[in-house]
């Protein structure tokens, strides 16, 4: 049976944008054969008519899909995307993807031959050494940065760049082992929260460096509600870390156990051929953190 992975893309009024981007993507999945790649664009019933690109483009294309809903917010997208991959096209991998050019398909290959070498969430870092943010002001380079620094103290974090990217290769083992209940925001701090609760779960992760380029067309869905939101989860992140008890014996499992000596960075963006053989350079070792997260086994 032939891997798949699906790509998750939220919308809403994105008509110009994905249009734009989905050749683009599919471009990509030539380069990549170890998995069929299908890409999910969940849209929220945008009045720009988004849904009626996607549609025409799945029409021809039976590797696009379309899920329209209400707007409710970024965190209720990806549910609904990831529901409708896990029980319908039922992937190895799942990707999350912005659809405004700002994370550059040419990295897909990268993300998903990672997945083969066994980590089981690779981050798309705008922090790490060799990044580039040249798509964020430098009060969203603030914002990201110190919202990282918040989400580590909270959640007992190994020591990562970028807590709040939204472009991850996720194994999807690992997203059934979560529990997306528990995930109650709506907005942006969705992506905190699914990544404390992967981590929380052993996840094997990877940062590499991306260049996170401007906004190609229309201007971001980030609002101060959302800013409310993410700072209230904060709180819920450190409640549900300190009602988990500490690792009984040595062996447990902590937080960071399965990524310790995996924080690393691979300089550039070089293509999945020329990865294939080498050995994966090392910028640091991720300390164990003291306490586990809710769902780790004792």
């Amino acid at each position: 049976m032939t891997k798949r992975a699906c790509i998750v893309i939220p919308t809403y009024n994105e008509a110009r944008n994905i249009g734009e981007l989905l050749p683009r993507i599919l471009k990509e999945a030539e380069n990549i054969p170890t998995h069929e790649l299908h890409i999910i664009v969940v849209d929220d019933n945008s009045p720009d008519g988004t849904g009626t690109v996607v549609s025409e483009f799945a029409r021809r294309d039976p590797r696009i899909h379309l899920s329209s809903g209400e707007k409710v917010g970024l965190g209720d997208a990806y549910k609904r995307g990831i529901a409708y991959a896990m029980a319908i096209l039922k992937p190895e991998l799942i990707i999350q993807m912005d659809a405004d050019h700002q994370h550059d398909p040419t990295l897909l290959p990268l993300f998903v031959n990672l997945a083969q070498y066994g980590f089981t969430l690779v981050i798309g870092s705008r922090f790490a050494p060799g990044a580039g943010n040249h798509g964020l002001s430098f009060r969203r380079r603030l914002i990201s940065r110190l919202g990282t620094m918040l989400v580590r103290l909270a959640a007992g974090l190994p020591p990562l760049y970028d807590c709040t990217s939204g472009y991850r290769c996720i194994n999807a083992q690992s997203l059934a082992q979560c529990n997306f209940r528990t995930l109650a925001t709506q907005g942006y701090s969705f992506q905190s929260s699914l990544l404390s609760e992967l981590v929380w779960n052993g996840a094997r992760l990877v940062e590499i460096p991306i260049i996170f380029s401007p906004r190609a067309h229309g201007s971001s869905k980030l609002r101060v509600r959302d800013q409310i939101e993410f700072l209230a989860n904060l709180g819920r992140l450190w409640l549900r870390r300190m009602q988990s008890p500490e690792p009984s014996e040595p062996g447990a499992r902590s937080p960071s156990a399965a990524g310790e000596g995996l924080d690393v960075s691979i300089s550039g963006y070089p293509r999945i051929g020329e990865l294939q053989g080498r050995e994966v350079r090392r910028e640091a070792r991720v300390p164990a953190v003291s306490k586990r997260g809710p769902n780790a086994a004792a």
